[in-house]
This record gives structure tokens, C-alpha cells and sequence, in this order.
């Protein structure tokens, strides 16, 4: 029985002569009617506050069950090859292959987590020969602001040989959080290869392990 049709019910019961001999005006009016109202109202306030909570409880319990079921993961590559980035530059992964959720924004290379959850995120990045000995390049995962570090990898020294190097990470993110790729040092000229000869060379890829 809902609140509403108990409470009718009672007053139903008290018009009708709940207390026989007694009119029904002095039985709304007498003592004890009103305080059985008012334990009424009390009890049914109560149980109204506690499905109100087992509401919110299931609510809760819903959104965690979505939010593990949601497909977030991405790869892109950089398209055309960077010469001489400078520090702070945010690295453009323009081309995506996947992008499920559509989490990773290629216009300006960040990944925006839409749920609370651990991500994994690796980054590949490859280099060509270089007259200049003294080079260097370091590439930085970061996380919401610049200089906000979590890992990198470097492109350092090398003259006569191509260079690859590697970073990642594996993150817990609250919604909202941000994450890209960050130029840090900078010694000498220098190359970040790009997507060439139908071979991709610096590629950036994530994607969520799991939701809270």
C-alpha cells in the first residue's frame, strides 16, 4: 500500500466513526486522533526518506555499472613531422585511428577523461639522423597543467642513426582531467618524425582499464 492510500484510508476510517459513539467532527478534533495523524505522518515521513536514499543508492550503483561497460580508447598519429618544437609546445597527434568516445581531441592533441576511472597511456616517438651531436629532445606526459610531469622519454645524441624512444603511464583520473604531450628540453636543432611514407613514426594511444 502507497503512503498516500494509507493516509486516505485513514481518514476514511476516522470519518466512517473510528471511535464509535463519538461524531466524526470531535473525532478529528480529539487528542487522540490527532496524535495517531501525527505518528503517521511521521512514520511515512521516514519511510519516504529512506526510499529516497535507496533511490540515490541504485542511482549510484547504475551510473558505476555504465560507466564500466564505456568503450574509451584512442591512437593517432602525428601527421607532419615537427623541426625544431620549443619547450611548453603541446604535441599534435592529428591523425586518429581510433577514438572510441571520442575522448582525444586532434585539434590540440589532449585527452579529456570523461570518467572517473585508471587509464594507460604510451607514447612512441622516433627521430632521424642529425648533424647536430649535441642535440636533444624530451617529451613529457602530462597531466592538467604544463610542467605537470608523470613521465618521459628522450631523442638525445645521435648523428648517423635513426632513434625511437617510448613513455607511459598508467593513471587514475577523476572526470575532467586533462592529459597530453609536452615538449621539455630543447638542446640544438632538431626533428620529431612524423607520418611518412605510409609509415607512422610518433604515435600517442590510451584508453581506460577501468571505471570507479
Amino acid at each position: 500500500m502507497s503512503a498516500i492510500t494509507f493516509v486516505l484510508s485513514a481518514f476514511i476510517s476516522v470519518s466512517s466513526g473510528l471511535l464509535e459513539g463519538i461524531p466524526p467532527q470531535e473525532v478529528l478534533h480529539s487528542d487522540a486522533t490527532l496524535q495517531f495523524l501525527m505518528s503517521e505522518v511521521t512514520r511515512l515521513s521516514n519511510e519516504l526518506k529512506e526510499a529516497q536514499e535507496k533511490i540515490s543508492t541504485l542511482d549510484n550503483q547504475v551510473d558505476k555499472l555504465t560507466n564500466k561497460d564505456r568503450d574509451i580508447a584512442f591512437f593517432a598519429y602525428l601527421g607532419p613531422g615537427l623541426v625544431n618544437p620549443s619547450p611548453g609546445t603541446t604535441i599534435v597527434f592529428n591523425e586518429p585511428m581510433t577514438n572510441s568516445g571520442n575522448n582525444y581531441d586532434p585539434q590540440h592533441g589532449v585527452f579529456t577523461a570523461s570518467v572517473n576511472g585508471t587509464y594507460n597511456f604510451h607514447l612512441i616517438a622516433a627521430s632521424p639522423e642529425n648533424s647536430d651531436p649535441s642535440h636533444q629532445l624530451h617529451l613529457y606526459i602530462t597531466k592538467n597543467k604544463p610542467g605537470s610531469y608523470v613521465s618521459y622519454g628522450w631523442l638525445d645524441r645521435t648523428t648517423d642513426h635513426w632513434v625511437q624512444t617510448s613513455a607511459s603511464a598508467v593513471l587514475h583520473l577523476c572526470k575532467g582531467d586533462r592529459i597530453w604531450v609536452e615538449v621539455g628540453a630543447v638542446v640544438g636543432s632538431h626533428t620529431l618524425a612524423g607520418h611518412s611514407d605510409n609509415r607512422p613514426h610518433t604515435y600517442w594511444s590510451g584508453f581506460l582499464i577501468h571505471a570507479d
